[in-house]
């Protein structure tokens, strides 16, 4: 009987030592997802005031969208790989921080893309959030992150250089 009795309390110690291990991982991870909100809300906090939200709209998230598919959805034509969808987190920095962790029912502002882009003042103040939310991207150890971490420096860099353009170029005339 101590036997059996000494095999379950090991079998429960074990189980419970796995148990706290597998926790400790989780909280390791919940604390490198809440750094990473932190950063990205110090981005946008440094830089919502640039952001021109006359025009703007407001969608809500269904099952199956990513940001990436809302940003090509409302800015069709001016941004074919959804590489813009910072403006659309800057509007909606109290809804959600990262934008790998948008949900359904989520209410996301989608600002006007001209009002912010096309405007060159504009852009210029915009310019330099693309490059710290690059930054930011350094911290997040996922395949989106190192495919979107470039593009977003790209967008800083072309920012009040020209205008993006609306239409694709008309050919030239013969």
């Amino acid at each position: 009987m101590k036997k059996i009795a000494t095999a379950i309390m090991a079998v429960i110690a074990a189980i419970g030592m796995m148990s706290c291990a597998s926790t400790s991982t989780m909280d390791d991870s919940a604390k490198k997802q809440a750094e990473i909100n932190k950063s990205f809300d110090k981005v946008y906090t440094t830089y919502a005031d640039a952001l021109v939200l006359e025009g703007a709209e407001v969608y809500e998230v269904k099952k199956g969208d990513t940001l990436t598919s809302i940003t090509k959805t409302f800015y069709a034509g001016k941004d074919e790989n959804g590489y813009y969808f910072p403006l659309i987190m800057l509007a909606s920095r109290n809804v959600v921080s990262d934008p790998e962790l948008i949900t359904p029912g989520m209410k996301l502002t989608i600002p006007n893309f001209d009002a912010n882009i096309n405007d060159r003042a504009v852009a210029l103040k915009l310019k330099p959030y693309f490059k710290d939310l690059a930054e930011v991207y350094k911290q997040k150890a996922t395949p989106a992150a190192e495919d979107i971490r470039p593009h977003l420096l790209e967008i800083s860099e072309q920012l009040g250089k020209e205008q993006v353009s609306l239409e694709p170029e008309a050919p030239a005339a013969n």
